[in-house]
C-alpha cells in the first residue's frame, strides 16, 4: 500500500497534491477515505475532463478509496450554461453526462459500478445543513476573496458578475463538507476553491470533516494536469518559459468553446482525424507543442509504445518506446509533424473505441439529448 500511495502522488496527470503529507496520512487516520470530483453540465465530454479524470479515480480505486462525480447542477444553472435551463441541464446530466463518464471508464478500465454518481439537487435536499455550511464558508471568507476567485467558474478577475455567481466559490467549497469528502479532485484551474477549503475547514461546525478519532482535519486537493489546446498560441515563438507559463495557466486548455482545438470523447473517427491533422506542431521544435504533449499524456504517460507508419523514402515505419527517444528524434528533424499527426489520430481512435462501443448499445434518451445538446450548441 506505501508503495502504491507513492505511485499515486508521482503520477504523470498530476500536477499537485494539498499536501503529500495530509494525503499519505489519510490512510492512517481515516477508516474509509471518499473522494470526488465536480462538473458543470455544459455539453460535451472532451477527453481532458472525461480520459484524464477517469485514469486519476482509477487509481483512487486501487487504493481502496471511495470515488463519487459531483453533477454540478446548480454550479451550471448560475453560470448560465446550457442557456440557464434547470430542466434541461439536469437532464444532460442524469441521461447523457454520466453515460459518457461511463464510457470514459471503459476506456481505462476502471470500475464504473464503484463510482457514485450524486446530482447537485439531490445532495442540497436530502442535506438542509448544507446551506449552513455554505454560510459558514461564507463567514470565513472575505469579499474580495472570492472576488478573486471567480475564476474557477471560467471568469476573469473584475468582470462583471451577479451577485449569484459569487455565491458560486463559496457553495462549491461547501459541497466538500457537505458530501464528506476527504480528497477533493479537479483540474488546476480549480486550486483557488481547494485552497478555501482547507483554509476554513477547522472553523467548519456544521458537517465538518474529522477523522477516526473525531479530530477535525483538511480535505487534501488533488489537481491533475490541463491538457492543452491543439490549436496555435496567440503569440509564436514563445521562450521556454512564457511556453511553461501558458501550458499551466489554463489560458490554453483543450475547452469546449473551441471545438476544433479539443477532441471529443464520442468524436468520430473522422472527426479525430480531421482535429489532430489541424494540430500545431513545430517541426522539430518542443518548446509549445500541443501535439507532442498529448502523445506524451496519452501514449508514453500511459506505458505504451508509439507506433508510426511511413513511406520507406522517409526513413519506413518505426516504434518508439519512450518519450525521451521521441524526444530525441523529434527534435533532430528526424521525424515529420505530419507522421506524428497520421499515427497519433489512429492511435486515439482506437484508443477511444470502448467509449464508443459502450454509447452505441445505449438507447432511449442517451440518443435524444445527444441530438438536442448537437442543435442547442450549434443555435
Amino acid at each position: 500500500m506505501q508503495e502504491k500511495i507513492k505511485d499515486f502522488l508521482r503520477h504523470p496527470y498530476l500536477e499537485e497534491v494539498l499536501i503529500d503529507e495530509d494525503f499519505i496520512n489519510l490512510f492512517k487516520r481515516v477508516e474509509k477515505i471518499r473522494h470526488y470530483i465536480g462538473f458543470e453540465i455544459s455539453g460535451k465530454l472532451h477527453i481532458g475532463s472525461g480520459i484524464i479524470t477517469l485514469e486519476v479515480i482509477k487509481q483512487l480505486q486501487d487504493l481502496g478509496v471511495e470515488t463519487t462525480i459531483f453533477l454540478a447542477d446548480w454550479h451550471s444553472w448560475i453560470n448560465n450554461k446550457l442557456g440557464g435551463d434547470i430542466d434541461f441541464i439536469r437532464k444532460v446530466a442524469i441521461s447523457y453526462v454520466k453515460e459518457v463518464f461511463v464510457a470514459c471508464a471503459k476506456v481505462v478500465k476502471a470500475d464504473p459500478s464503484k463510482i457514485r454518481f450524486v446530482l447537485g439537487n439531490d445532495l442540497y435536499q436530502e442535506n438542509h445543513s448544507h446551506w449552513a455550511t455554505f454560510m459558514q464558508v461564507g463567514m470565513h471568507t472575505t469579499l474580495a476573496r472570492i472576488k478573486r476567485s471567480i475564476s474557477i467558474m471560467g471568469r476573469k478577475q473584475g468582470e462583471s458578475v451577479t451577485f449569484a455567481q459569487l455565491c458560486y466559490p463559496p457553495l462549491q467549497v461547501a459541497d466538500i463538507f457537505t458530501l464528506q469528502v476527504h480528497i477533493a479532485h479537479a483540474g488546476m484551474d480549480q486550486r483557488k476553491a481547494h485552497v478555501i477549503a482547507r483554509e476554513v475547514a477547522e472553523h467548519i461546525t456544521i458537517n465538518p470533516l474529522k477523522d477516526k478519532n473525531g479530530k477535525i482535519i483538511k480535505p487534501v486537493a488533488v489537481h491533475q494536469r490541463l491538457v492543452p489546446s491543439l490549436l496555435a498560441p496567440s503569440k509564436w515563438p514563445l521562450s521556454e518559459d512564457e511556453a511553461k507559463k501558458l501550458l499551466r495557466s489554463g489560458d490554453m486548455k483543450m475547452s469546449k468553446s473551441k471545438p476544433e482545438g479539443a477532441i471529443f470523447v464520442l468524436d468520430s473517427p473522422d472527426d479525430i482525424r480531421r482535429k489532430i491533422h489541424g494540430a500545431f506542431a513545430p517541426e522539430g521544435d518542443l518548446t509549445y507543442n500541443p501535439l507532442a504533449v498529448w502523445v506524451k499524456m496519452f501514449v508514453f504517460d500511459r506505458n505504451q509504445e508509439f507506433f508510426i507508419k511511413r513511406d520507406k523514402r522517409f526513413g519506413g515505419n518505426i516504434t518508439i518506446r519512450s518519450w525521451e527517444e521521441f524526444v530525441d528524434i523529434y527534435e533532430a528533424k528526424a521525424l515529420h509533424p505530419l507522421d506524428v499527426k497520421n499515427a497519433f489520430a489512429e492511435y486515439l481512435i482506437e484508443f477511444l473505441a470502448p467509449a464508443r462501443e459502450y454509447v452505441g448499445g445505449l438507447r432511449g434518451d442517451f440518443a435524444r439529448i445527444e441530438q438536442e445538446l448537437s442543435q442547442r450548441i450549434t443555435r
